[in-house]
């Protein structure tokens, strides 16, 4: 594959795969290719080539002769990944108190404050959920660079990814409603590693994400998500 076609594919496939951390297809929503295609105004084939790509890693189901959707996964599976991913962060919360220097904190700093900016803000659910879950993003992104820790870093960066599937496929509005609570914690895992820190850091990391979890498996959906519609444009 040439380089504009390797281009060209990475960036339909970043596009489509923010599209269902957005939430935008359910997984009881059929993805409608044919829409894709034309709103990304691009051929069918690195369109299929993302669907496949998304496959593997977990994203979305492919059905032949039927269409692709986001994969379901039962309640159980849900909760014992939140317990995995709860280790990765701790243990690169622990490494980040060792390691991180003063532009690392800096950083933490000013994204923990452009969320609490947003604490403030005039929003709906749906818009202040989007907006706190890419500073959540870039947040959990500037622990892991301060963990100085490449390798451990990339695999948590993909749980994280995971983690936004869930509470997206959830069709809770978990981010918009746990900000408050979410920020704080934020500041108690700045904290703990600014002072050096490592098993608190841990500690407080272990719990934010544990708290997610939980809320996934305690806050019901709300009314209208659910029941499988037909698979347009596949």
């Amino acid at each position: 594959m040439d380089r504009s076609r390797l281009r060209l594919a990475d960036s339909v496939y970043e596009r489509v795969k923010e599209m269902i951390l957005d939430g935008r297809f359910g997984t009881e929503t059929w993805i409608p290719i044919d829409i894709l295609v034309s709103e990304l105004a691009v051929s069918r084939q690195p369109v299929m080539d993302t669907m496949r790509r998304l496959s593997l890693e977990g994203f979305v189901s492919i059905v032949p002769q039927v269409g692709c959707r986001p994969r379901p996964y039962a309640a159980e599976d849900v909760q014992d990944f939140f317990v995995l991913f709860a280790e990765g962060e701790a243990q690169v919360a622990q490494i980040a108190a060792q390691r991180a220097d003063a532009r690392d904190l800096i950083e933490l700093r000013l994204i923990s404050q452009e969320i609490g900016a947003l604490r403030k803000a005039r929003l709906g659910d749906a818009e202040r959920g989007r907006l706190y879950r890419d500073l959540n993003r870039r947040f959990h992104r500037s622990i892991r660079h301060a963990s100085k820790s490449p390798v451990a870093a990339e695999i948590v960066e993909g749980m994280g990814d995971r983690s936004d599937f869930f509470v997206a496929q959830s069709g809770r509005f978990i981010f918009a409603t746990r900000l408050k609570t979410a920020h704080d914690e934020h500041e108690a895992l700045i904290a703990a590693i600014a002072d050096r820190l490592p098993m608190r850091a841990a500690e407080v990391a272990r719990a934010h994400i544990l708290a997610i979890g939980e809320r996934l498996r305690r806050v019901p959906a709300p009314a209208g998500v659910g029941g499988t519609k037909e698979a347009p444009g596949t």
